[in-house]
């Protein structure tokens, strides 16, 4: 350890130790963990083999008693008169097994092993089982009256069965034959299979001689040796196996019966979660040890390098401050109790201070009395936000004070930095004294355009106004007087040439089509019905004009009170609505336009929609300046204008105009 430092070699002792802990108690955990699991296997062997061994129990007495029914009858018949042979006593036999599904077959054999009635089949077979262990160990001891036979195979349908023999004695007490019943083990491994848990298995009954009666999985090879049957406790044993594959057995009786029960679970089975869950703890363990011994290495390389690095942060705190000192704008930071403690030349060119008397001295200096406190709060609430810093897009305008007492507006970015667990805040500030007059001006100047604007329209329109006046009077009259002196000398003229006739029949035409024409003109420049009639009958009549002129079908719903507009706003809405037909003339390519005039919300809303081709937004400007009319003949009204299209889906445009025009326009687009 030469070489390194006394801190470092107690972080390196520390880690041996951290890493010898973990290691051990990772150890204990895994270990813990296996036993826990492995009690679980016990306790769930012991579980099922008593579910199971209490099933297994009401099958077989199921079947006991039913022989123990039928034993009665045959007495009950013998005394009547029946015989054994005869078919009321197949129809018995045949009853008992219809409504126990575990029993194959029930039959009665004489002393001599026949088969003498079925419940399968009457007449019974002629069929001897005077070779069977059901039939020769109740013939060979006279003592025994129930017999449990080794599984077998059924002579009728091969199947794997088991034989539970009852003794029938005569008046005497000797044998005269023998009740039978064949029991199914396919019903027994069934119920075994549906009741299995988790990874248990596998499931086995045996005789207490050591024969295998069923198995799940079935292995016919597999039995258990008479002897170790034998030393099974009264009811339950649980034995540990460590052999090929070490497991846990249980092993209970069968109440009643010859028979033993066994359950079983390997380790492997049984530890199947538990690796699972070894692996993610080693993993963990690993990887803090690993974690460990880089964060050893990483503190150890930090602490060597410290010193180096102590000389890199000066040199970059040297730097930081040249270019602090270097920047254009003005660079003011403070400490978290609002004390100066960073304050560039452009700081102190734009407020009058030197960097010495502002240094340790309260930001408020900086700021006019009125808004100190508004800016104390603005930092404690900066403070509790958590942002580390003011975007570009969320800087604030606020108000500075020089060293001569004069204020001027400021732009200010602020951010937070953390150094040594002190909180500082550095603004970015900009003088925009000059920015703001220009915007003023400018505003000036777009207020004065758009009273001018307004001014034209309204001259525009009184211009619009006198001339269709001075056609309609002064020329309308004359065309008129004209042409009832046409008429005059048509009816005088009846005897002249035809073609004198016929000359005056033109000029008539011809002077009725001036008038005509005359009429549609000064129609366009004021329609009459828009003094006489109101906005709403003149936007009917535009609109039946224009469908019946450009073959565009024309859905209209207007609903606007007459009164609502006074006579400058309604000019205006008229010639939005003839500037909007003409853009869906000109441009849309359309067979049908829905149009909407309305009032509502104190407010007028214009709205048409065709189904024209459609456009993109980039490419508006095609319409000319007919959507710029519409929308500065909008914003003099104070209203707002929306448009919504795309291509192959036409273009809709909306507008949307207070009733109480009186109010300053505003730009809404």
């Amino acid at each position: 350890m030469l070489g390194i430092p006394r801190s470092g070699r107690f972080t390196i002792i520390l880690a041996i130790i951290a890493v010898v802990a973990i290691a051990t108690m990772t150890a204990l955990l895994l270990w813990q963990l296996r036993a826990q699991e492995l009690r679980h296997a016990e306790a769930e062997t012991v579980s099922l083999s008593q579910i199971l061994a209490e099933q297994t129990t009401r099958s077989f007495q199921s079947v006991d008693l039913a022989l123990d029914i039928t034993l009665d009858r045959l007495q009950q018949a013998k005394k009547l008169g029946v015989g054994i042979g005869d078919f009321a006593i197949h129809s018995m036999l045949r009853s008992r097994i219809e409504g126990m599904p575990q029993l194959r077959s029930i039959f009665i054999t004489d002393a001599n092993g026949k088969i003498t009635s079925s419940a399968l089949s009457h007449p019974a077979p002629i069929f001897s089982v005077a070779d069977r262990d059901y039939f020769t160990a109740l013939k060979d001891q006279p003592a025994l009256d129930r017999y449990v036979s080794r599984p077998a195979s059924n002579r009728v349908d091969n199947k794997r069965t088991v034989f539970i023999s009852r003794r029938i004695r005569g008046a005497s007490g000797d044998l005269v034959g023998v009740i039978v019943a064949s029991l199914d083990l396919e019903f027994i491994e069934s119920f075994y299979t549906s009741i299995r848990l988790d990874h248990v298995g596998p499931i086995a009954l045996y005789l207490t001689q050591g024969s295998l009666v069923v198995r799940v999985p079935f292995d016919a090879n597999l039995a258990v040796e008479p002897d170790a049957l034998a030393t099974l406790g009264a009811t339950t044993t649980t034995i540990r196996s460590a052999g090929a594959e070490p497991g846990i057995s249980t092993y209970r009786r069968v109440n009643g019966f010859p028979m033993v029960l066994s359950v079983a679970i390997s380790d492997r089975e049984a530890l199947g979660s538990w690796q699972g869950t070894a692996r993610l703890i080693l993993a963990g363990a690993g990887a803090n040890i690993f974690l460990m011994i880089a964060a050893t290495a990483l503190l150890l390389r930090r602490l060597s390098r410290e010193e180096a690095l102590a000389t890199v942060a000066r040199e970059s705190t040297n730097q930081l401050r040249a270019m602090v000192n270097s920047a254009m704008d003005a660079i003011v930071t403070i400490d978290s109790d609002r004390r100066v403690v960073v304050f560039n030349p452009a700081a102190q060119l734009m407020f009058g201070y030197t960097e010495h008397e502002l240094l340790g001295k309260p930001i408020d200096l900086l700021i006019p009395e009125r808004f100190r406190p508004a800016h104390e709060g603005n930092i404690a609430a900066f403070r509790r936000s958590g942002v580390n810093a003011r975007m570009k897009d969320a800087r604030i305008d606020i108000v500075g004070l020089r060293s001569d007492g004069k204020e001027f507006p400021i732009e200010s970015t602020i951010a937070r930095v953390s150094i040594e667990g002190k909180e500082m805040f550095t603004a970015i500030l900009r003088d925009i004294g000059d920015r703001r007059r220009a915007e003023s001006e400018l505003q000036d100047s777009h207020r004065q355009l758009r009273e001018l604007a307004s001014s034209l329209q309204a001259v525009r329109e009184e211009e619009r106004t006198s001339i269709a006046r001075e056609l309609h009077d002064e020329l309308g009259q004359q065309l008129l007087r004209l042409r009832m002196d046409l008429s005059w000398l048509s009816g005088r003229i009846k005897d002249l040439a035809p073609a004198v006739q016929d000359k005056v029949t033109d000029m008539k035409q011809f002077v009725a089509g001036t008038v005509d024409t005359l009429r549609r003109v000064t129609t366009r420049l004021r329609p009459p019905l828009l003094d006489e009639l109101g906005l709403a009958e003149a936007a009917r009549w535009q609109l039946d004009e224009f469908s019946a002129r450009n073959g565009i079908a024309v859905v209209a719903t207007i609903d606007i009170d007459g009164d609502s507009l006074d006579e400058r706003a309604s000019i205006n809405v008229f010639r939005i609505l003839q500037e909007s037909l003409t853009n869906v003339a000109r441009h849309a390519g359309a067979t049908r336009i829905d149009v909407s005039l309305t009032t509502g919300n104190d407010e007028l809303v214009f709205e048409i929609r065709d189904n024209g081709r459609g456009t993109e937004p980039g490419q508006r400007q095609e319409f000319g300046h007919g959507l710029v009319g519409i929308r500065e003949r909008t914003l003099l009204l104070g209203g707002r204008m929306e448009i919504a299209s795309s291509p192959g889906q036409g273009f809709s445009l909306r507008i949307g105009i207070p009733l109480d025009v009186t109010a300053a326009p505003g730009v809404h687009t």
